[in-house]
């Protein structure tokens, strides 16, 4: 039998809380979808980028024609990232529906945010009630703590960048999984219905991407604070038992990394194409982690970017490090000492589902040292933290009430106009990118990839002089700012031979060459220059290292 603990909203008897109506719930959704919709309104007109041409763009399997099961199987096959089937099938039915149009698939990742967005409203209702009749006060402040996280303009990275909807998926099924443990566990109806939903959306979820794996320990936390929160913490065996399982999992994982088993080569593999090592990365993440929320706290429009010039740290005895690691660690020993004590449980939860969550993608994987996206399912717990903030304002009353009201109401309208203003942004590559390289001056990689979106052009397009040479201004930025970059002067190289200028182009290639033998484009170029000016043996040797390299135009000359 399980424990129905009363959380803080309860009320006394003699002033009893109005009880909410299904009107309440409807208004109170779609007050949460009008004021999303205006913040993203203009998403449609915004374009692939990146990461979105080998994942969608460049993968046939996805570019269904017609709808059919097999197709749907094909497209979960085909995914380029094999562990993430969901998000393929998702894209290849926008693929069928626009037929390749970027609006259909950025209307789909929008539909999900709000989907996420509702997702969090009803883990809320599902915490603050637990098996109680939810009340108007508590729909209120749990819808008002989801629209906060739906509003935050850092998750425009999530939302418009396509193929970030592995991370929009992850976490919708990740907090339906929670959501409907919660329901399992605390209904007296449907039980075993509530836990298939929720081992379901636990496998939608892992299939989706990899930082759901941290799922299960959600779970768990679920058990032990939400459920315990006014009984004691541990009540038998079982609960010592569930507790146990991950501390092994943890142990087996340290043992792993020392030994360099399977499940540490396969993840720390990545390193060999970084530009940093494992130790700095580790190193950086704590001030990372802080920079983020930064952006929550302080959310204005031009704090947020593709890039961020936050610089590597190198060792642990810089305050870049260890400052960032002790207001970490202090975080984490608060929601620890809350998740000890009774009826501070709920706030321990929330607490301690940020760092959690982050667990995965801000340790050792060598992902990206800086993404926003990544907070996209972390800052559920601050929005958790929020609404019990609300809740104890509208339960102490008439003075501290109306001040919290308004800095809730200043703080998320501050956070729709931002969002609003931040979509733009993502219009093109050389709109993105121009804000990227006001973020991040000194980052030779935003320099080249803003030449890049200088050079691209649509089908049939001649790219006027004025492109040009900003896009060599851009790439002329990127090699000043770190010579051993082979890739800026790949491309200066190839926007030179484009224009003519052989000399130009030849220099800039064999430069690009010796700092890096793995320039593919480089290669095949020279192969072409070399071939123009009769060296014939050094065109065949450089279009062989082009073949080896996967230029396969080169592979039968």
């Amino acid at each position: 039998m399980i424990e129905h603990a009363a959380l803080p909203s309860d009320i006394s008897p003699a002033t009893p809380a109005r009880a909410a109506t299904p009107g309440h719930f409807l208004v109170a959704l779609l007050a949460l979808t009008v004021l999303v919709l205006l913040a993203y309104q203009d998403i449609g007109r915004n374009s692939f980028h990146f990461d979105d041409w080998p994942n969608i763009l460049d993968n046939a399997s996805l570019h269904m024609a017609h709808l059919s099961v097999g197709a749907l199987i094909d497209a979960a096959r085909g995914a380029y990232l094999a562990l993430r089937p969901v998000p393929s099938i998702s894209f290849a039915i926008d693929w069928w529906r626009g037929g390749g149009n970027a609006s259909p698939f950025l209307i789909t990742n929008l539909f999900l945010h709000l989907l996420t967005a509702w997702a969090v409203f009803a883990l809320l209702l599902q915490v603050f009630a637990k098996g109680h009749p939810t009340t108007l006060r508590t729909v209120v402040v749990c819808s008002a703590a989801a629209l906060w996280w739906a509003a935050q303009p850092i998750h425009v990275q999530a939302v418009s960048y396509i193929v970030q909807r592995m991370t929009e998926l992850a976490a919708l099924f990740s907090i339906l999984c929670v959501c409907a443990y919660l329901k399992g566990r605390t209904s007296t109806r449907a039980k075993r219905t509530w836990w298939a939903l929720s081992a379901l959306s636990l496998a939608l979820a892992a299939l989706s991407k990899e930082n759901a794996w941290i799922t299960p320990i959600l779970l768990l936390m679920a058990e032990l604070l939400l459920l315990h929160d006014e009984a004691r913490l541990f009540r038998g065996r079982r609960e010592i038992l569930l507790l146990a399982i991950p501390a092994c999992a943890a142990l087996a994982l340290l043992a792993d990394l020392a030994f360099k088993g399977p499940v540490s080569q396969w993840a720390l593999s990545g390193y060999a194409t970084r530009s940093f090592t494992l130790t700095e990365r580790l190193l950086t993440q704590p001030k990372v982690v802080l920079f983020h929320l930064s952006q929550i706290a302080w959310p204005l429009p031009q704090r947020f970017s593709l890039e961020h010039d936050l610089g590597i740290v190198r060792a642990a005895t810089s305050p870049d490090f260890w400052l960032p690691l002790v207001t970490i660690l202090a975080w984490c020993v608060a929601g620890i000492v809350l998740a000890a004590r009774q009826g501070s449980r709920v706030a321990g939860f929330f607490t301690l589902w940020l760092p959690v969550t982050l667990l995965l993608e801000s340790s050792l994987v060598p992902l990206e040292m800086v993404f926003e996206h990544r907070m996209y399912l972390p800052s559920v717990g601050l929005a958790g933290l929020i609404a019990l903030g609300l809740e104890h304002a509208a339960r102490r009353g008439a003075t501290p009430l109306p001040f919290t009201a308004f800095v809730f109401t200043a703080a998320t309208v501050l956070a729709l106009w931002s969002t609003s203003e931040r979509i733009p942004q993502w219009r093109t590559d050389a709109s993105l990118y121009e804000q990227a390289v006001l973020r991040a001056p000194r980052s030779a990689r935003a320099w080249n990839h803003l030449g890049i979106a200088n050079l691209a052009q649509h089908r049939g397009e001649t790219i006027s002089r004025d492109r040009y040479l900003r896009a060599l201004e851009a790439f002329d930025r990127a090699i000043a700012l770190d010579p051993n970059y082979a890739a800026p002067l790949t491309n200066r190289g190839i926007a030179r031979y484009v224009q003519g200028d052989i000399s130009g182009a030849q220099a800039d290639l064999e430069r690009a060459i010796a700092v890096s033998s793995r320039e593919a484009a480089a290669q095949h170029y020279l192969g072409e220059i070399y071939s123009q000016t009769g060296r014939f043996n050094e065109a065949r040797t450089a279009r062989r290292r082009a073949c080896a390299l996967g230029v396969n135009v080169d592979c039968s000359r």
